[in-house]
């Protein structure tokens, strides 16, 4: 029996033209994780895992589903709109808890969250935890266009960054099948396969709600000579990229909903008290600032603490525009305040997220930067909320148990 079951979406023929080697990186990638899983101490040949390649027949696929330990699939915007990936889930999902295989997620391809059907919200891709290049680009990119680097265009870096990721996740396989018993021998998927719900078809559940602070001074807050052509009656009438693109609250708030969230805009003081709180967060929090605000001791004395306690599913970015002269003038010195207030975002951060709390000059920075750090705040606060439920033992975890 093998110990892992690889299920991914086929790609149709049709979109990939005449090559025969569509899925070619699937199954690259299935005999690198085989590789490693050996090289681990694993099981190897057709002990270590299942694919199912062109012409393998249903029954094969529906023994290797019953009699694996672990349950890999390659998530993937496409993976969650494939009936077959449904029916792969149910058929690995169904049956008493302590005979289901542990689940371990690949990042295949970026999806937004609103992309994750309900039956998969709790099983999400685990990163490294070691903040290198590696883990930063598999978690941007995903792993395919990692292994598309490093064989199509000759990266060999990004080979090797592939590889990397890939030995992490044989162990991660590896350390799953030690968590959950051997399928008893008498374990079986009702059949056939097309016959079996598609576990992605139940309702969507409602859009992900995403905080969003916008941390800028009115008018009358203003520090002394600086100008107030950007900025308006309400913190959220501040205009940093000039008035020609309206305030930024709006901008945000179409963001938001472009990655399929619902944008939620509080104060400041709203939820700093849920960060000294032990109380599960209501939703992943985006904290975007002016630094002139800084100036302010009193909201410099509060953001130092929000940076100290620096929760996972929080994230920062702040403004420098370039077209503002009188910050290119202060820059010096706004730079220094990001830096007194954020030392724990700016030491602990990985590289973009660096970069973001530093300033961001102009509105498509902004907008790239605030789309990838609002998804990834969502993931930590995903991941975050099922360590939680897996630490009260209501069975609703992690099935992998432990993050090697």
């Amino acid at each position: 029996m093998p110990l892992f079951f690889l299920s991914y979406s086929h790609v149709p023929v049709h979109r990939a033209g005449r090559s025969p080697d569509f899925d070619r990186l699937v199954f690259r990638f299935f005999e690198d994780l085989c590789g490693h899983l050996a090289a681990a101490g694993g099981p190897e040949g057709n002990a270590a895992g299942f694919v199912e390649r062109p012409g393998t027949p249903a029954e094969e696929t529906l023994r290797a589903l019953a009699d694996c330990r672990v349950f890999v699939p390659l998530y993937a915007k496409r993976y969650f709109t494939d009936p077959k990936c449904g029916r792969h889930w149910t058929a690995a999902t169904t049956g008493p808890a302590d005979t289901r295989p542990a689940v371990v997620p690949v990042l295949w391809t970026p999806y937004p969250p609103a992309a994750l059907p309900r039956a998969a919200q709790y099983d999400l891709p685990a990163m490294p935890g070691d903040g290198d290049e590696a883990e930063e680009e598999y978690a941007a990119t995903g792993l395919h266009q990692m292994l598309q680097l490093g064989e199509e265009l000759g990266d060999g870096r990004a080979g090797d960054r592939a590889g990397r990721i890939t030995a992490w996740l044989a162990r991660r396989v590896l350390y799953a099948a030690a968590t959950v018993p051997a399928p008893p021998g008498d374990r079986h998927v009702p059949g056939p396969l097309t016959a079996l719900d598609n576990a992605f078809t139940a309702p969507l559940p409602a859009p992900p709600t995403l905080r969003i602070t916008v941390l800028a001074p009115t008018e009358e807050q203003l520090p002394i000579g600086r100008d107030e052509s950007r900025y308006g009656p309400a913190a959220e009438d501040w205009r940093p990229y000039g008035p020609a693109l309206g305030p930024l609250a709006d901008q945000v708030r179409a963001l938001a909903r472009n990655l399929g969230f619902t944008p939620d805009l509080v104060a400041f003081d709203k939820p700093r008290a849920e960060l000294r709180g032990t109380a599960v967060p209501d939703a992943p929090w985006v904290l975007v600032v002016d630094p002139w605000a800084l100036e302010n001791p009193r909201v410099a004395d509060q953001v130092r603490e929000f940076d100290a306690v620096r929760r996972p599913w929080t994230a920062v970015l702040s403004v420098l525009p370039e077209d503002d002269p009188q910050t290119k003038e202060r820059s010096e010195r706004l730079t220094r305040l990001l830096h007194t207030c954020f030392p724990r975002f700016l030491r602990e951060g990985r590289a973009g997220e660096q970069n973001a709390v530093r300033g961001l000059p102009d509105a498509d920075v902004f907008a790239l930067w605030f789309s990838e750090l609002a998804e990834s705040a969502r993931m930590r606060y995903l991941r975050y909320i099922h360590s939680q439920l897996s630490a009260g033992g209501d069975g609703t975890g992690d099935r992998t148990e432990g993050r090697p």
